[in-house]
């Protein structure tokens, strides 16, 4: 049960939604309404999310705008969601409309605090980092790149004059190399090292917070949104059961290094990386050189 009247954020997107479908079809309020039979007033509280629509409410809506396909399948199942008692989104976050939930949450946010405990945060992602996540559950590349498009699409909400106020709190374990990619972590910790200025980034002992991976959102009407990310699904949220998690962000706080110390460890982690790169690429040169030479590289 929800704690206040006022639009929860599966609500707030689901109305977005539809709002974003009418006004590309270029359809008024008024004119929808006469086209399905429903008052505009009660169309506009679809809209800002001050009310729940019902599928058949929505699938009217969708047949009159002409949305079909992937759109209309990631609006229906947004309204699904609502239409049970759940807060979780099941789906991975490859899913549309589980991406369509998150991202919707971070372009409503005034400030988000982030605390990744195993892996770097989803919004400091390079592509190569995200294709490791992602590569072993998405095969086809096409699919893979648009998955990582997505996820890289959301750290605009850092950068630029409308940028929010952000919070990294990073584990000290997820500076480790968890795919066997040195490379591609070298390339993460200079990333971090260069966004450190312009983003909160301080590194946490993996240890000292034993709770999971989340994300908490104050929302620009004040509401506070918790996000916690699984495999196949994620968690939503909001008034008293969010409410906890303030306790973990002051304890997250007083664990945290600085940000000049974080910074270092960084820089560290990078020179080790860097060491085992140019390590790697001596052995495959020496393994080539034997090669060429007729002998055998691993004798």
């Amino acid at each position: 049960m929800r704690d206040s009247e006022m639009p929860a954020p599966y609500e707030r997107v689901l109305g977005l939604e539809l709002r974003n479908a009418r006004i590309e079809a270029r359809f008024g309020l008024r004119e929808l309404g006469r086209w399905i039979g429903v008052d505009p007033a009660l169309l506009s509280s679809w809209e800002l999310g001050q009310r729940v629509p019902t599928l058949e409410d929505v699938a009217g809506i969708l047949g009159a705008l002409g949305v079909v396909g992937e759109k209309k399948a990631r609006i229906m199942a947004l309204t699904r969601e609502l239409a049970g008692s759940s807060w979780v989104m099941r789906g991975s976050q490859a899913d549309t409309a589980h991406y369509a939930i998150l991202s919707g949450h971070e372009r409503y946010a005034e400030s988000v605090t982030v605390w990744a405990p195993q892996r770097i945060p989803d919004l400091l992602q390079i592509p190569d980092y995200a294709r490791l996540v992602f590569g072993p559950s998405l095969r086809q590349k096409e699919i893979l790149d648009q998955v990582v498009d997505n996820r890289l699409s959301r750290n605009r909400i850092l950068f630029g004059p409308e940028a929010v106020e952000a919070q990294m709190f990073v584990g000290t374990e997820a500076l480790r190399d968890h795919f066997g990619d040195a490379e591609a972590m070298l390339r993460q910790m200079r990333y971090l090292m260069e966004i450190a200025q312009a983003v909160q980034i301080r590194l946490v002992p993996s240890e000292a917070v034993t709770e999971g991976a989340f994300s908490w959102y104050r929302q620009r009407d004040e509401t506070e949104v918790v996000y916690c990310p699984h495999d196949r699904a994620g968690v939503f949220l909001v008034g008293r059961q969010a409410a906890p998690y303030a306790g973990t962000i002051e304890r997250l706080a007083e664990s945290a290094l600085s940000r000049a110390d974080s910074l270092h460890h960084l820089s560290a982690a990078a020179a080790g990386f860097a060491e085992e790169v140019k390590t790697r690429r001596l052995a495959n040169e020496a393994g080539l050189t034997k090669l060429l030479a007729g002998e055998d590289p691993a004798g």
